[in-house]
């Protein structure tokens, strides 16, 4: 979806040359049909008007949309083909929308797959067009609101999601975890990722307006698919046949928004049961998480270190000179881990 939305947005983002040119006839208060020819298939639609040729300035679209018909741009939108064309799309291509600019735009979209913009002359909004896809361009200022909003609720989450990290933390060291905590943590992780999604689409539709809203998502962000990758990987059932970390992902997302507020949904996913007994059965953790956590710890270390001791458990109880039995893990190494794994404990128990 986010790659969609970036293919569709990139040419009219704020900042782009041909945002500023939709933007003067929004503001001059004309409508205008406007293809971007990506795919040279438009010229058997085309009806009357005539041939430009020309380079693209805000100035020049401004300009041409004044006549009625269309105006065909190349891909790039740094050529203007054809101005004042009549396009006569086949009408065995559907369209909901009532006025006949939208109509012949959303039929022209589905039959040559170009990007196809109108703009309404009575209501001033910009409705893009995309093959099957149709989405209606926001206000700059109301895109700043809703990024700015869902920023915040996404901050809010982080939150909830650290603070849940901190208590299965303890619970891991304590062997205490059971499933119900398991699932709360990972439905913790997905509601996350599905708040960032909703902010990266106000990003891509704020372009250059966007910038500092990415930089925030991007440091908030920073490490919290590594780290559900590790909270998986604790916690799965490998008995079930191909039951991988990118296949309980692929999972988790296929899931609908009430379907993720049921935790039984996500206990499914990981290869448990969904019958309420099995919420209160106490679980291994493998130690992926806290082991990747110690410094001086590469995942090709902490790989070897569970394939041999299996659990957390066994892993908290070796002493330094068993883990540096294991090849490639030196003794300086064992003792870091060794420390790494205490204070790791003390300062979940002090952000109690």
């Amino acid at each position: 979806m986010e790659n969609k939305l970036k293919r569709i947005f990139c040419r009219i983002t704020p900042g782009t040359v041909l945002r500023e040119g939709l933007d003067n006839i929004l503001d001059s208060g004309t409508g205008a049909l406007i293809v971007l020819d990506s795919h040279e298939n438009i010229e058997e639609l085309l009806d009357g008007g005539f041939e430009i040729n020309c380079n693209f300035t805000p100035q020049r679209l401004h300009e041409l949309s004044k006549m009625d018909g269309a105006i065909i741009l190349n891909k790039d939108a740094t050529n203007i083909k054809f101005a004042n064309v009549h396009l006569q799309p086949e009408k065995i291509y559907e369209t909901f929308e009532s006025g006949t600019r939208h109509r012949t735009a959303q039929r022209v979209a589905k039959q040559t797959n170009n990007l196809v913009i109108a703009i309404s002359e009575r209501r001033n909004i910009i409705t893009l067009y995309k093959g099957e896809d149709r989405y209606k361009v926001k206000k700059l200022a109301d895109v700043i609101l809703e990024g700015n909003q869902a920023m915040k609720t996404f901050e809010r989450y982080k939150h909830v999601l650290e603070r849940a990290l901190k208590n299965i933390t303890l619970l891991e060291f304590d062997r205490m975890v059971t499933l119900s905590e398991v699932v709360t943590v990972l439905q913790r992780f997905e509601m996350l990722i599905r708040i960032r999604i909703e902010v990266k689409k106000s990003i891509i539709e704020l372009g250059v307006e966007g910038k500092f809203l990415q930089i925030q998502l991007e440091e908030l962000f920073q490490g919290v698919l590594k780290e559900q990758e590790d909270f998986i990987k604790d916690y799965m059932k490998f008995e079930i046949e191909k039951n991988t970390f990118n296949t309980i992902k692929d999972k988790l997302m296929e899931l609908g928004e009430l379907e993720l507020l049921e935790v039984e949904n996500i206990a499914g996913v990981l290869g448990y049961g969904k019958t309420t007994a099995t919420f209160d059965v106490e679980l291994e953790v493998r130690g992926y998480r806290l082991l990747n956590k110690v410094s001086r710890t590469t995942r090709k270390d902490t790989e070897k270190i569970i394939a041999k001791y299996e659990s957390l458990s066994k892993i908290l109880e070796v002493t330094e000179d068993e883990l540096a039995e294991i090849r490639g893990i030196s003794k300086f190494k064992a003792r870091s881990i060794k420390r790494g794994m205490k204070r790791l404990k003390i300062t979940a128990e002090w952000e109690k």
